[in-house]
């Protein structure tokens, strides 16, 4: 999958998205069809976003709850918020972990069940990223979030190891579980 990059955004954003794309694995084409080859997915920036009945809102003044992206599947879609674009680590960190929400749906059943067998095992505090941590608790407190959890935690996972950001405060995975999930990860996709 590549990435189409809105003409709104400038040169040198534009330059660093091309720079984040050419760090991201190559998803083998064994694996039920997912590659990053096939129709590019657009990536455009909107300010101050927030989700609201499923809809994405922007600069709608305290209605909804306040995202910094969301990922459009079908419509292959990525809208950052455009406050990251100042913001350089955690905006690597968002741009990825959106690029692998369209990666997830692509592994087959096979491939996921793996990554949440991980995640079963490991059976630890902390987590790669605040999307996955805010959906462990939930997950934590009613067993129907678990699978909204696997995928956040799986896009968390792939953010840290593929953004180029080497520490962040949404890194409170312990170092053990870090290296598991890692190495599930070069196993999976290589490199």
């Amino acid at each position: 999958m590549r990435l189409r990059l809105s003409r709104a955004l400038t040169s040198k954003h534009r330059e660093l998205f091309r720079d984040i794309e050419t760090g991201l694995p190559c998803v083998s084409e064994h694996r039920r069809g997912a590659s990053r080859e096939g129709d590019p997915i657009f990536v455009c920036a909107r300010p101050t976003l927030a989700a609201h009945r499923g809809r994405l809102l922007s600069r709608s003044a305290g209605r909804g709850t306040p995202v910094h992206a969301a990922s459009f599947i079908r419509k292959r879609r990525i809208v950052i918020e455009t406050e990251l674009l100042d913001d350089l680590p955690t905006l690597r960190l968002i741009l990825v972990h959106e690029y692998f929400h369209f990666v997830w749906p692509r592994l087959g059943n096979r491939t996921r069940r793996a990554f949440e067998a991980v995640l079963r095992k490991e059976r630890a505090r902390g987590e790669l990223g605040e999307s996955a941590a805010v959906r462990k608790k939930l997950a934590c407190a009613d067993a129907r979030h678990w699978k909204d959890y696997v995928c956040e935690s799986f896009c968390d996972t792939a953010a840290w190891m593929y953004a180029g950001v080497a520490a962040h405060p949404s890194f409170t995975l312990s170092r053990r579980w870090q290296i598991y999930r890692a190495k599930w990860f070069r196993t999976t996709f290589g490199r």
